[in-house]
């Protein structure tokens, strides 16, 4: 049974390309699932944090989430090529899906930069009594995965029981993004692969890891190969990983996989 609020985290994977600026109005990310608990519900609240650029302030301009469904157990087709515009042609392709979007205004919901190197996003209060809000977002989204039956079974294209799968994407609108670090890797004998899940101390350069990285984050290298998890910021020049999926090498800049972590408050 649903309990009347829930709250879902959403981290869409970023694709290493936003390692350079985006253009204004490109694509951030394609559909992307998300699993809530079934049944019928609207947004009441956003929060999370859009990570900066350079270990500084950054990325606090606007940007659209888009929902959808899948129809007939068929995921909506792409929504376009991340770091590139959008085409009516691609858009075409999944209107049947669509649910519905949220509009982020930054200047009303982000927190003004105070914690220096990341935006905080949050819900704010209505400034009147006819229910309307200056949150900077639209709530009362309403979200509901359709319900497919395959061989007499429910299920709601959801790999968790009781969940239900959501799709989400999402646009730039008039401003680019860059999620580049500079933090760079600092060994000319490269790091080699080990999934052992056995600690490593990598060192680097450029930007100081202890303002962009906390324990527990996953990164990877901007070729799109190493991937990794990091276990202590250490100094200005040292971290610790573990789990390094294939060789870290000279130069190679340590980037964030989930720079922007959204919570979606659900009222059912």
């Amino acid at each position: 049974m649903n309990s009347k609020y829930n709250q879902v985290t959403f981290e869409p994977s970023m694709n290493v390309l936003h390692r350079a600026a985006t253009g204004g109005t490109d694509v951030l990310w394609d559909w992307q699932p998300m699993e809530i608990p079934r049944g019928t519900c609207i947004i009441k609240s956003l929060a999370g944090t859009i990570a900066g650029v350079d270990g500084a302030v950054g990325n606090g301009v606007d940007l659209n989430l888009y929902f959808a469904t899948s129809l007939k157990g068929v995921a909506p087709a792409s929504f376009g090529t991340v770091h590139a515009a959008n085409s009516a042609t691609i858009t075409a392709a999944f209107r049947r899906n669509i649910l519905g979007f949220m509009a982020l205004d930054m200047s009303s919901v982000d927190d003004a930069d105070s914690l220096k190197g990341y935006h905080v996003i949050g819900s704010r209060s209505a400034t009147s009594g006819d229910g309307t809000s200056d949150g900077g977002f639209n709530e009362h989204t309403l979200l509901q995965a359709e319900e497919v039956s395959f061989a007499g079974n429910s299920t709601y294209a959801a790999t968790t029981p009781g969940y239900q799968t959501i799709w989400v994407a999402a646009i730039a609108t008039g401003a680019a993004f860059s999620f580049s670090t500079e933090v760079d890797l600092d060994d000319t004998g490269n790091v080699a692969a080990d999934m052992t899940g056995a600690s490593v101390q990598i060192d680097t350069q450029g930007t100081d890891p202890r303002i962009v990285f906390q324990p527990g984050d996953l990164i990877k290298g901007h070729t799109d190969g190493p991937t990794m998890e990091v276990v202590s910021v250490d100094s200005a020049v040292l971290m610790t990983v573990k789990n390094i999926s294939a060789q870290i090498d000279d130069n190679e800049e340590l980037l964030m996989q989930t720079p922007i972590s959204l919570k979606f408050g659900l009222e059912y």
